[in-house]
């Protein structure tokens, strides 16, 4: 957590961001018991241990918190990931809507995407533009689209050929996750960044599985932290 405090300083007010030798030397004092989420088919027995009461220490990929322990917590969350730093620019240049348009954040992930998972996730810019064209086609006013992506060579020509009102955000991880939470709708490949997004924004995202993805605004839901 430590390296979000610049971005993020209700993190160290609140105290999180312990280190980890610190957190082994507390865990190895205190005698709590730790659940090892560490097969995804055991979810309901997690959520059963995590859900007995008192204080336990969890590790592995696999864990998720109760989707009610969420909700219940969600304002605590959104105000511990409260940018510190001013959105006066960010939202002057990103976020006005002087037509009423919808802000439709598109997440291009390129870079690390090309390998993870043997490049499941990792699309063409004409598959992200099929599937824009898919949601702006069900949309009953016109349409704002901004793109974050870690790919510096996209080729924004191509999107401002489809669909004219396109902006590329470009800024650094916190900003861009500020601009992508304050849109209507978020589209993009698998990602934990876009569900975060959703979920600090209480924004409606859909997510690119295939090139063959159907996009429809009944498919959009806010994430509640969980996949």
């Amino acid at each position: 957590m430590r390296r979000y405090y610049g971005s993020y300083p209700n993190l160290a007010k609140a105290g999180y961001g312990s280190s980890k030798l610190y957190m082994k030397a507390l865990h190895k004092l205190s005698f709590k018991p730790t659940i090892r989420f560490d097969d995804e088919t055991q979810q309901a027995n997690y959520e059963r241990q995590l859900l007995s009461g008192g204080n336990q220490f969890c590790e592995g990929w696999w864990f998720r918190m109760p989707d009610e322990v969420i909700a219940k917590y969600a304002p605590v969350y959104r105000e511990l990931f409260r940018p510190g730093f001013s959105t006066y620019w960010l939202d002057q240049d990103f976020l006005q809507r002087p037509n009423g348009e919808t802000l439709i954040a598109v997440h291009v992930r390129r870079g690390d995407f090309k390998t993870w998972a043997g490049g499941k996730f990792y699309f063409g810019d004409d598959t992200y533009i099929d599937k824009i064209r898919q949601l702006t086609q069900q949309l009953d006013r016109p349409a704002k689209i901004i793109l974050f992506t870690n790919d510096p060579n996209i080729d924004l020509l191509t999107y401002r050929k489809a669909f004219k009102n396109v902006l590329l955000s470009g800024h650094n991880p916190a900003e861009d996750h500020y601009l992508m939470s304050k849109c209507d709708y978020i589209i993009g490949p698998f990602s934990t960044f876009s569900m975060w997004a959703s979920f600090i924004g209480d924004t409606k995202y859909q997510h690119i599985f295939s090139e063959d993805e159907t996009i429809a605004l009944d498919r959009f839901r806010v994430s509640m932290g969980n996949w």
